[in-house]
C-alpha cells in the first residue's frame, strides 16, 4: 500500500516571537513611511521582485513594482495625504510569509487593511497591502447605548466604495 505524503505543517507552525517581531517591525516601517511621506522608506519596504498587489481604498487592484510604487509616489506626494496611523496589529505567518491584520486611523475615519509580507535575503519585504472601510471600532458605552435599541442587522446591504454609501442588495430602483 503506497504511503500519503507527510501532511504539510499548520499556517503558525515554526513561525516563532522573533519572527513575529520583525513582521511587526516591517509593519511600522511601511505606515512610518507613508506617516513621513518617505518615498525613499518606501520604496524599501515592498519587494524589489516578484508577484505583489496593492488595492488602496475604492480603486482596482496594482499589480507589479513599477504600478504599486508610481501609486505610492503620487499618495506620498500629494499635499492631502491623509496622516494614518496602525493600531491593533495581529500577525499569522509560516516561515517565509506572514500578513499584518490591522486598523488604520485617519482623521475622517478607519480602514481595516491585510499587510502581505515574505521574507527574502535581506529580511521581511511587503509583497500586498489591501485597505478598506469598515464601521469604527465600538466601545463598551457605545455598545450599551446601542445594545437596546438595536435593529437585526440586514446583511444584503452592499457597502460601495467609490459613492461612500451603502444600499440594499435588492433594491432595484
Amino acid at each position: 500500500m503506497p504511503r500519503r505524503p507527510p501532511r504539510l505543517p499548520p499556517l503558525l507552525a515554526e513561525f516563532d516571537d522573533e519572527e513575529r517581531e520583525a513582521v511587526l517591525a516591517a509593519n511600522r516601517a511601511f505606515y512610518r513611511a507613508f506617516a513621513e511621506r518617505d518615498g525613499a522608506g518606501m520604496d524599501q519596504i515592498w519587494a524589489q521582485t516578484g508577484a505583489m498587489v496593492c488595492l488602496h481604498p475604492g480603486q482596482a487592484p496594482l499589480q507589479g513594482r513599477a504600478e504599486i510604487m508610481a501609486s505610492w509616489r503620487g499618495i506620498l506626494r500629494h499635499p492631502e495625504s491623509p496622516k494614518v496611523r496602525c493600531v491593533g496589529e495581529s500577525v499569522i505567518g509560516r516561515p517565509g510569509l506572514a500578513i499584518v491584520v490591522c486598523r488604520e486611523i485617519l482623521p475622517e475615519g478607519q480602514l481595516m487593511a491585510t499587510n502581505t509580507f515574505a521574507r527574502q535575503s535581506d529580511g521581511w519585504r511587503m509583497i500586498g497591502h489591501h485597505s478598506g472601510p469598515v464601521p469604527p471600532i465600538e466601545t463598551g458605552q457605545t455598545a450599551a447605548a446601542t445594545a437596546s435599541t438595536a435593529v437585526p442587522r440586514d446583511r444584503r446591504k452592499i457597502y460601495d466604495a467609490r459613492r461612500n454609501v451603502a444600499f440594499n442588495a435588492l433594491d432595484t430602483s
